[in-house]
């Protein structure tokens, strides 16, 4: 900086002029790609505008927050926005400008970027491996067309009731709203907090519930009178998920599923498991898997399972 104002007035200028037009070509160029996405995005049916966590929240059911502090966050896990619809119209998923108003605050931005100057933090909300801006919006978009790795942002932590990873598509949603409507009904993750039960495709909380109502039923009539379904579904976890998922471990049956997940194959395993132990077999978790693993109608069903690749488990403040 010391040495632009050294410099003759003319060559001073000249070198701002530079970083302007710059910055606009940047702006313009981003613009330009958005527009494109979002033509790809109509043909495909894609989203077109930013996440809005509200709809994140809604899905995975929001169970309480925390100051996480200032750190510094990549910018490739800021994917969405906390803040009014209005502002999820200016960017496209990718946080590329859409909007030709923004011009001015986002060249501005550019060239105090540029000439390193210090700007504020981003405010942005954490949940899960994913961040929403609160405030920041351009300086993310800013630093996603300069090829900035990371920014410096103060966080606040959300707890959710049904763990999210870095996948937040329409699908991942809708599998977290199940399973946060799983959790409600059953409480696992208030009576067994270690418990994770991710699955691959719609449909299968409700199968896992089933099993749970099985056992439940089974079980007063063992104990000879009525079980609470939190402790239905605790006990269900101890005797039925972890020793099946024990015998999937040491078999390593998911290296022969790509794109399933242990409580898929639990599914698929106690379904078989009642099956011996109807047909006066013996039955449980071993059984079932050796089924899986050596018999002919097995090696069909492998097959057909395999033939289904299911998907595996994006100055002045703004």
């Amino acid at each position: 900086m010391l040495k632009l104002l050294d410099a003759p007035p003319s060559r001073l200028g000249l070198d701002l002029g530079i970083e302007q037009i710059r910055a606009f070509q940047d702006f313009d160029a981003a613009r330009s790609k958005a527009f494109r996405r979002a033509i790809a995005a109509t043909l495909t049916r894609r989203a077109r505008r930013l996440l809005s966590v509200e709809d994140v929240l809604e899905a995975a059911g929001q169970q309480g927050r925390a100051y996480g502090g200032e750190q510094e966050i990549p910018v490739d896990r800021v994917v969405g926005t906390a803040s009014a619809q209005a502002k999820s119209a200016d960017f496209d998923p990718a946080f590329l400008p859409i909007s030709s108003r923004l011009r001015d605050r986002w060249t501005r931005i550019y060239r105090e970027m540029t000439e390193g100057d210090e700007l504020p933090p981003i405010d942005v909300y954490k949940v899960g491996e994913n961040y929403y801006v609160i405030d920041g919006h351009n300086r993310v978009s800013v630093s996603r067309a300069l090829g900035r790795p990371t920014i410096m942002a103060r966080v606040i932590d959300v707890k959710t009731r049904a763990p999210l990873g870095k996948d937040v598509d329409p699908a991942a949603l809708l599998r977290a709203a199940e399973y946060a409507q799983f959790l409600a009904c059953t409480e696992l993750d208030r009576v067994r907090p270690e418990a994770r039960l991710d699955v691959s495709r719609l449909g299968r909380y409700d199968e896992l519930l089933k099993q749970i109502l099985g056992h439940q039923y089974f079980l007063g009539i063992e104990r000879g009178h009525a079980v609470p379904l939190p402790e239905a579904a605790a006990s269900w976890y101890d005797n039925v998920y972890r020793p099946v998922v024990d015998v999937i471990r040491r078999h390593g049956v998911l290296e022969h599923l790509p794109g399933w997940t242990e409580a898929d194959l639990v599914v698929e395993i106690t379904r078989r498991w009642l099956e011996l132990s109807k047909s006066g077999r013996p039955a449980g978790p071993q059984p079932a898997v050796n089924w899986l693993l050596v018999d002919e109608e097995a090696r069909r069903w492998w097959q057909r399972r395999r033939s289904i690749q299911l998907p595996e488990p994006a100055g002045e403040p703004t």
